[in-house]
């Protein structure tokens, strides 16, 4: 492995370990009262005040953890253009790139090269600041690349900034990117791949990677688990408070009934869970 690729893989190491070791953001339990104030809180305004602090501290750590899965996939790409950009994939004896990252990463050729554009757009709009790139997901460094690869760093950071200036603050999507730039006639057509240099005899491979390959669209999957995932948290709490009050349900037909379908929903619940991709080689 190169120094480059050292100062990398080091650099997102010591986040990453940062990161865990601070996860939640260090949320902070609200004290007890001391001797020297009057202020209690009941039992009930305590345990209020706990959830409160845990759902803060949740909250912080899946942002943190959504930036720091963004500044993984942008140093993976930047590592994978040094391989390709050197050759060194011809090392372990594969005749294309995209042969390569194939057989040692489980990825799609076109993943691959995403992941570079990716990182390919986050150099040229750098000094545009944090706020810039932390709204640049792999579907806009895509419609993205071919500006960078033909207008040059300039030519894209000019463009993003006049996009967002039309914008009005408003969330720029993938399509807007693309439309804007061809009506420009920037970069490369749209009919065209804008993914990378593709050996023309290399078979392009159609895999999950690719039919959702949209950030937009696997952030919106990702929030609807997670809100699915609060819902259930919160039911079986009510369900428990319920159950703590040990008396028999007025209807006992309709609690059976509806016992079964509480059953039956964790079963098809958990078979769904199950049937969600995980990372390769998992």
């Amino acid at each position: 492995m190169s120094k480059a690729s050292d100062k990398a893989s080091d650099s997102f190491g010591d986040v990453l370990t940062a990161g865990l070791a601070t996860r939640g953001g260090g949320a902070q339990l609200p004290a007890q009262a001391s001797s020297d104030t009057e202020v209690e809180l009941s039992p009930r305004e305590r345990l209020q005040a706990l959830e409160a602090r845990i759902e803060a501290s949740v909250g912080q750590y899946q942002q943190s953890l959504r930036r720091l899965q963004a500044r993984h996939r942008v140093e993976v790409g930047q590592l994978l253009d040094e391989i390709n950009e050197s050759g060194l994939w011809e090392l372990e004896g594969h005749e294309k790139f995209g042969h390569y990252v194939k057989a040692r990463w489980g990825w799609d050729r076109s993943y691959g090269y995403r992941l570079i554009d990716l990182a390919l757009v986050h150099r040229a709009l750098a000094p545009l600041g944090t706020v810039v790139l932390d709204t640049v997901v792999e579907s806009h460094a895509r419609e993205l690349a071919p500006v960078v690869k033909v207008n040059g760093d300039e030519g894209a950071r000019k463009f993003v900034e006049v996009l967002r200036l039309e914008s009005g603050g408003k969330k720029v999507t993938a399509a807007v990117i693309a439309a804007r730039r061809d009506q420009e006639g920037l970069g490369v057509p749209s009919d065209q791949s804008p993914i990378g240099d593709r050996d023309e005899d290399e078979d392009e491979v159609v895999d999950a990677e690719l039919v959702e390959d949209d950030e937009d669209t696997a952030e919106k999957v990702g929030q609807t688990i997670r809100t699915a995932a609060d819902t259930a948290e919160k039911a079986l709490r009510q369900l428990n408070e319920a159950l703590a009050l040990d008396a028999a349900p007025f209807h006992r037909a309709e609690t059976a009934v509806d016992l079964s379908r509480i059953r039956t929903a964790a079963v098809r619940m958990q078979r769904r869970a199950d049937g969600i991709p995980g990372p390769a080689g998992s």
